[in-house]
């Protein structure tokens, strides 16, 4: 019997959030643009790498302290959305995807994780926010944007 070794298939980057508006500390940013998990190659993924780039900050973060990634879910039905998008501090009715570790530097920091696409299948989209909890605030200004990048991806074996 042949051994096939799991590989990692990769969809292709969606920028869902991109904002040179400043994000205080404790505060959740905009959104830009819906993530759909459609894939021409690889739809409906199960996982997604999401890349943030966090371009400067009022002062050096707190080493340690974290970028967070929420959502709001949109078409949960084929028609309705979760409701309560994020304001200033409040989460509202977005969830929890995971969190970038920032660390003690004034200057660009560009992270990727590893986030579920578990059950945001078809229709469904996803409004990303980022919530700043550095203790600092984020300075999106300048010519120098916050960034966050949505890329789809699988497992699978290659025969």
């Amino acid at each position: 019997m042949a051994d096939y070794p799991t590989k990692q298939f990769l969809g292709s980057a969606q920028t869902v959030i991109n904002t040179a508006v400043d994000v205080a500390s404790g505060a959740f940013s905009a959104t830009t643009t819906n993530f759909v998990n459609n894939d021409a190659t690889y739809p409906n993924a199960p996982y997604a790498l999401a890349m943030g780039e966090f371009p400067d900050w009022a002062a050096a973060p707190v080493a340690g302290t974290v970028v967070e990634l929420w959502g709001l879910l949109f078409n949960t039905d084929g028609t309705d959305d979760d409701t309560q998008p994020p304001s200033s501090s409040a989460s509202g009715g977005v969830r929890y995807f995971g969190a970038w570790p920032i660390s003690a530097d004034d200057a660009l920091q560009r992270r990727t994780i590893v986030i579920s696409l578990e059950g945001i299948i078809g229709s469904m989209e996803v409004a990303f926010y980022f919530r700043n909890v550095t203790a600092q605030n984020m300075n999106n200004d300048g010519g120098t944007n916050a960034v966050v990048k949505i890329t789809p991806f699988t497992y699978g074996i290659t025969v």
